[in-house]
């Protein structure tokens, strides 16, 4: 098969979908290798604001696709083309924008609540990274079941428990780390929860000597984020370090003392995992994907419940034996998860499309 894949997404500073794409892309040429790959992007990172990103979606990614005369092209994430140069494959990562609108600012809310929904039912095949989030595409979008696959994402191995001392402390030192941390990464936006982890570890912070690390790219949400943590006098306490190049995030991880994830909607929610995989015990919301993916190897609070997240957190850094327990129940668990294999169940789901 000559396979198409989306990788706009991959260019600059990587969030989720970008990492998914080039992780899923290297795992397809190591596990089918007799297959071609052909990747399409616009070879520059302009920021992809709602005109660009149709027009993307909509024109350029078809025309480019049909030049290249391929037997399938794989979206990797947001809307599918409605004129389609061959059978076409979708990611969903999430329909966070049909179910938290108000998340969105009021621009994009069209794109992310309505048109990338309506969008879904016209790729082929449907991707969904978790068993959450198909039930979501089923009772949002009205598309059949068999069109919808689930098929997990993985961790890269240089997520590791056995990070090199040196590593981490260049880590440490390029970033300007405290010894004692805790930390969190993903994007800056309100469905991660952040007003709820500033406002638990405002609860705590007197009785630690920890600094809250905030790390990742900065959405729209920033300076709200800045004013919380002023009004409740954590300047001096909270950290946040901006986006993190993939080499650096596993020394990140294995030196910190734990790993909080307090978001609301996770398609799938990668960082938890990334954080086991590396010997950090977790910490995270019981929401949507989260449960279905960290099973019994995190502590789980509700979302938008400070008083439960900072309970949790205080068990954690009080109890070395919990801590002990949750790094190997950790370890085991990220195990289970590798890009390899989905990159096998992605294959099979192209090799469907194909026949079909």
């Amino acid at each position: 098969m000559k396979i198409a894949l989306d990788t706009q997404s991959t260019l600059g500073q990587k969030t989720g979908i970008g990492h998914y794409t080039a992780e899923l892309l290297r795992a397809l040429q190591r596990v089918a290798p007799q297959h071609e790959y052909v990747s399409l992007d616009w070879q520059q990172d302009p920021p992809m604001r709602l005109n660009r990103r149709l027009y993307w979606q909509q024109w350029e990614l078809p025309q480019r696709t049909r030049k290249a005369k391929t037997d399938l092209l794989h979206v990797t994430g947001f809307d599918a083309p409605r004129i389609k140069p061959c059978p076409v494959v979708l990611t969903v990562h999430d329909l966070i924008g049909a179910l938290y609108p108000q998340h969105f600012p009021h621009i994009a809310r069209f794109y992310w609540s309505r048109w990338l929904p309506y969008s879904i039912r016209w790729a082929d095949v449907v991707i969904a990274d978790s068993q959450n989030t198909r039930g979501d595409i089923l009772r949002l979008t009205g598309i059949p079941a068999s069109k919808v696959h689930v098929v997990p994402l993985g961790i890269p191995q240089r997520y590791s428990a056995l990070i090199p001392l040196k590593e981490r402390e260049r880590v440490q030192r390029q970033y300007r780390l405290p010894k004692k941390f805790i930390l969190y990464t993903g994007t800056i936006e309100p469905r991660k929860g952040l007003d709820t982890l500033v406002a638990a570890f405002g609860q705590i912070a007197a009785s630690y000597p920890h600094t809250l690390i905030i790390a990742g790219k900065v959405g729209w949400y920033g300076e709200s984020l800045k004013t919380q943590i002023a009004s409740l006098e954590l300047n001096e306490r909270v950290q946040t370090i901006g986006y993190i190049p993939d080499d650096d995030l596993p020394a990140l991880y294995a030196s910190a003392e734990v790993f909080v994830f307090p978001s609301r909607y996770e398609g799938f929610g990668l960082p938890p995992l990334e954080a086991m995989a590396c010997g950090t015990p977790v910490v995270c919301s019981n929401a949507s994907s989260l449960p279905e993916v960290t099973g019994d190897a995190a502590i789980l609070t509700p979302p938008d419940y400070p008083e439960a997240l900072a309970a949790a957190l205080r068990r954690v850094l009080e109890n070395a034996r919990l801590r002990a327990t949750l790094r190997e129940q950790g370890l085991q668990r990220a195990r289970a998860f590798t890009w390899d294999e989905t990159a096998r169940q992605t294959l099979r789901v192209y090799e469907q499309v194909v026949r079909q």
